[in-house]
């Protein structure tokens, strides 16, 4: 009965070290599992920071985008109001410059206006005296035209070989 009993216990004893070698393998197996399941969750950890970290920069660049568009539409209605500030005083000028063109010209044309108004008075006093000059020369005219015809009349009647003496 020893024997058998050995035998059993040497059976006994070769299925449990059968089972704990499985049981190694299965441990083996495992702690392969874990290290792969911790790696794994290292990386899901790491990834998920990096997911975080791209979510507060994509939230940092929406709030930036968003600013720069607000000042781009503050600098758009400055841009708007400096430029119409501009084309409203570029009509003032153009008016302004406008009505004193308009005054200086018509300054300008009143001057020769007047000017040709001494002009013409000038003129009129000239051809007045002209005309008067012209008369007196037509009245002496007359007067030595009457002068030589009574010349003339005197001469024919006078008997001129009485008076020189022939």
């Amino acid at each position: 009965m020893t024997d058998i009993t050995d035998k059993n216990l040497k059976t006994d004893v070769a299925l449990i070290k059968k089972d704990i070698k499985q049981i190694e393998r299965f441990f083996d197996k495992f702690d392969t599992a874990l290290e792969a399941m911790t790696e794994i969750s290292q990386k899901v950890a790491v990834q998920g920071e990096i997911l975080k970290n791209t979510a507060d920069k994509l939230e940092d660049l929406e709030a930036r985008a968003s600013e720069i568009k607000e000042e781009d539409i503050k600098r758009a209605e400055v841009i708007h109001r400096r430029l119409e500030d501009h084309r409203k005083s570029s009509r003032e000028d153009h008016q302004l410059l406008a009505n004193e063109t308009k005054l200086d010209r018509k300054q300008r044309n009143d001057e020769i206006m007047l000017q040709l108004g001494k002009m013409n008075g000038a003129l009129e006093v000239r051809l007045t005296r002209i005309d008067d000059r012209i008369k007196i020369l037509e009245q002496w005219r007359w007067y030595i035209m009457g002068i030589g015809v009574a010349v003339l009349l005197v001469a024919a009647e006078v008997n001129w070989t009485a008076l020189v003496g022939s």
